[in-house]
């Protein structure tokens, strides 16, 4: 699944920004001011990071009301860093963005590297912090947050159905650990016995596709003639 970013404001600029993003390979929400009452919130996106572009052209500068509604828009979802660009760098300002909510400021004129530097590091950095009081397993550069449900590898959210989540789960929480069919079976599916399926084997190919694909280090392993484990390589 594609790294979703939610591209917030109007004008020429902000197509900009949105073309150069469509060509890194992130997904692009893209939302006006005027919107934001309306929308869902920000966690029924499934975003991983917000750029509000706030500038003269398209739009007004966002007021301190502005800044509010965003910050209790915000506050509704889990957290989700906020790179803000305008082309009014005052210090007070910045402060004030700063003190609502956002976690990088830049100043116009934008140089598109240095965006998009700043948000790989953002999405480092929000990907390696753990909300208080959440319940999260880590192995290597995946992590499962037992109470929200969500998993994400590398800062990249791993879209998953129900019973692959649980069948993932059940894997992270014996890691390291030679897990049978059968005991994968009784405890996912609720299957007593075996019997002669092989819905293991095809969900863990599921898996494999979304957890494993395409990254160097694999974490999904087969243990021939026992089963399945999830392997930290650390």
């Amino acid at each position: 699944m594609k790294t979703a970013i939610l591209l917030i404001g109007a004008g020429e600029q902000v197509s900009l920004i949105q073309d150069v993003l469509y060509r890194e390979g992130y997904e692009v929400q893209r939302m006006e001011w005027s919107e934001l009452n309306q929308s869902v919130e920000p966690s029924l996106l499934h975003i991983n990071l917000i750029i509000l572009v706030d500038r003269e052209e398209g739009t007004k500068h966002c007021g301190q009301d502005q800044k509010l509604e965003l910050k209790r828009w915000l506050d509704k979802g889990q957290v989700i860093p906020l790179l803000v660009i305008t082309s009014n760098a005052s210090p007070q300002f910045i402060v004030e963005w700063l003190d609502y909510g956002a976690n990088d400021v830049m100043e116009e004129p934008i140089h598109m590297t240095v965006m998009l530097a700043r948000i790989r590091n953002l999405l480092r950095v929000f990907a390696n912090a753990t909300p208080e009081g959440e319940e999260v397993i880590v192995v290597h550069d995946l992590k499962v947050n037992l109470r929200s449900r969500r998993v994400n590898r590398a800062g990249e959210y791993l879209t998953l159905t129900p019973k692959e989540y649980e069948l993932l789960e059940f894997l992270a929480l014996h890691v390291n650990e030679a897990c049978t069919r059968s005991d994968i079976l009784r405890e996912v599916w609720g299957y007593e016995y075996a019997m002669n399926t092989n819905v293991v084997d095809v969900y863990i190919k599921h898996l494999r596709v979304k957890v494993d694909k395409g990254r160097s280090v694999k974490l999904i392993h087969t243990v021939r003639g026992i089963g399945y484990m999830l392997h930290d390589k650390n």
